[in-house]
């Protein structure tokens, strides 16, 4: 495959092209999937993973706003993060090296990969945090979100415009390397 995305044959384009446009989908369902439980909300973040219920409630009181919601247990929240502890970086990593193809400033692609890499250290670590820490890390979440979703956004829409916005003859020379 040519190292420039501009000059690439059409099915490497095409494949790219889908491979971007459905971890775009993925990571939206996954954005939209966390919005539905928390609202983004530091405090419903902190619900979802502390509980809502005491223990010393008497059987009688009423029921919490929105419903009953019980602490994420250890092995409820292992089974999450095995899954997400390997596929979040594999993907992150194909990405990064989809945009490694683009031609812009290597600076702008190292910061991009180290912010893709913080957002993941943070989003992985940032639900025990809330559960067995302080449930202020709920904030660190949130961020993890921004931090994350401002990289798809980059590792997504360069390759993208590089490939079908940028005419081979436009530029024979690399944008500032």
């Amino acid at each position: 495959m040519a190292r420039r995305l501009n000059s690439a044959s059409l099915s490497n384009k095409l494949a790219i092209s889908f491979f971007l446009i459905l971890m775009g989908l993925s990571m939206g369902i996954s954005f939209w999937m966390f919005y539905q439980r928390t609202g983004f909300s530091p405090q419903r973040i902190a619900v979802y993973y502390l509980g809502n219920v005491s223990e010393d409630e008497p059987e009688d009181a009423p029921l919490p706003e929105g419903g009953m919601v019980f602490p994420k247990n250890p092995m409820e929240m292992v089974s999450s993060l095995h899954v997400h502890a390997f596929t979040i970086p594999l993907i992150f990593f194909v990405l990064s090296r989809i945009l490694n193809m683009v031609s812009m400033r290597d600076g702008f692609r190292t910061v991009t990969h180290v912010v893709g890499f913080v957002g993941i250290v943070m989003n992985l670590t940032g639900p025990w945090l809330v559960r067995f820490v302080s449930p202020g890390f709920a904030g660190w979440l949130v961020a993890s979100y921004v931090l994350l979703g401002s990289v798809i956004i980059v590792y997504i829409a360069c390759p993208m415009y590089e490939m079908w916005g940028v005419t081979e003859g436009a530029s024979d020379r690399p944008l500032r390397r």
